[in-house]
């Protein structure tokens, strides 16, 4: 065999070693994980109110329980764990609307910080 030949034949065999580990199952895993979390990322924030309101009680009783079931579905925990504070504050919602002027501020401050939370793991 000619030496360059040779050569070719070496750098072929290279380039199909270095470039195997391309398709690993792991690299498609990632992307994968990270469509998932960018899908629900979307769903969710289209399902929260960024300003919350009280007045919205059964809504917000609605769409905890959308983002539950959501939750259930993301492989991502701190997105899963971001989207059921936020329903969990949507659920306390009919709750504190009965309740005084001053828990019902605080129910706002709940969910606008859980709110941020979530947009925060999202980004």
């Amino acid at each position: 065999m000619p030496r360059g030949a040779a050569r070719v034949g070496a750098f072929a065999l290279a380039v199909v070693l270095l470039t195997a580990g391309c398709t690993d199952k792991g690299h498609s895993d990632k992307a994968s994980d990270l469509k998932d979390k960018a899908s629900a990322c979307v769903k969710a924030l289209r399902i929260v109110d960024l300003v919350p309101d009280p007045k919205k009680a059964e809504d917000y009783e609605k769409k905890g329980k959308e983002l539950r079931e959501l939750s259930k579905t993301v492989r991502d925990r701190d997105v899963a764990k971001a989207m059921r504070q936020v329903a969990h504050q949507y659920g306390m919602a009919r709750t504190e609307a009965a309740r005084d002027f001053g828990r019902v501020a605080v129910w706002v401050k709940g969910t606008v910080t859980n709110i941020k939370a979530l947009k925060k793991v999202c980004a």
